[in-house]
């Protein structure tokens, strides 16, 4: 509530016309982000609302000796100030927490022991689950994962606020090509949800329909895509942690 206060009162200083110049900007990043949630999840004003924090944030950080333009800049501050704000709320249950965890790091441990995409029934096992019960895991960790890449720009990680020390620089790099290395070891279909959500912008349940599959297939398509990249990642972070030490 502070936060929204604040943000408020800067609105109301001086320099309004350019910051309303913007505001569309936010419009539109609120609604891409709504657009790929169930409905009723969650309300248009409150997504808004982080939106516009996030782009009087940028504005007044803006650097326009960087080259870079400032209506691409302010969108992708909007869109990590909204997701940053959905985040911090905290909404899911310690239960989904846990299990989002749990699936990631096997995955992770299976698929580096296998050397491959390891499947449903694999996963299941090594969890204790029947597979049935797995199936129903993946449903509800969809919603855990519905904004997961969101915050990867197009080149695979989000552009930094600051300009990047060579060293950070480096390390971007390995995990846009970690990224790319693991996206490409995915099963087909996964790769094909994972393109026609984050690259073309289509809902999970216009995915559905395009391909003929229930809404709920498709949500387990998505979050085990996901969280095969999650804990690709991890992993590659652990190891970058182990090597350095």
């Amino acid at each position: 509530m502070r936060e929204r206060q604040d943000a408020y009162a800067r609105w109301k200083s001086p320099g309004t016309d350019s910051r309303e110049e913007y505001l569309p900007l936010v419009y539109e990043q609120a609604q891409r982000i709504l657009f790929r949630l169930p409905p009723g999840l969650l309300e248009r004003d409150e997504v808004v609302s982080f939106g516009v924090i996030g782009m009087l944030e940028a504005m007044e950080r803006y650097d326009p000796n960087r080259g870079v333009p400032i209506e691409a800049y302010l969108r992708t501050q909007i869109r990590r100030r909204i997701l940053d704000g959905l985040r911090s709320q905290d909404r899911l249950p310690r239960r989904l927490r846990e299990r989002e965890k749990q699936v990631r790091e096997t995955y992770a441990r299976l698929e580096q022991q296998e050397g491959r995409s390891v499947s449903d029934d694999e996963v299941a096992q090594e969890l204790g689950l029947a597979p049935h019960e797995f199936q129903e895991w993946l449903v509800d960790l969809s919603f855990t994962t519905l904004w997961s890449l969101e915050l990867l720009g197009e080149d695979g990680v989000e552009p930094p606020d600051e300009e990047p020390t060579p060293e950070a620089a480096l390390e971007t790099g390995e995990l846009h090509e970690q990224l790319k290395a693991a996206i490409g070891r995915l099963p087909r279909r996964e790769q094909e949800v994972l393109a026609a959500h984050y690259d073309m912008g289509y809902s999970l349940q216009e995915i559905a329909a395009a391909f003929e599959l229930s809404d709920r297939y498709v949500a387990q398509l998505h979050a085990r895509a996901v969280l095969r990249l999650r804990g690709a990642l991890s992993r590659y972070r652990a190891q970058m942690k182990r090597e350095g030490a």
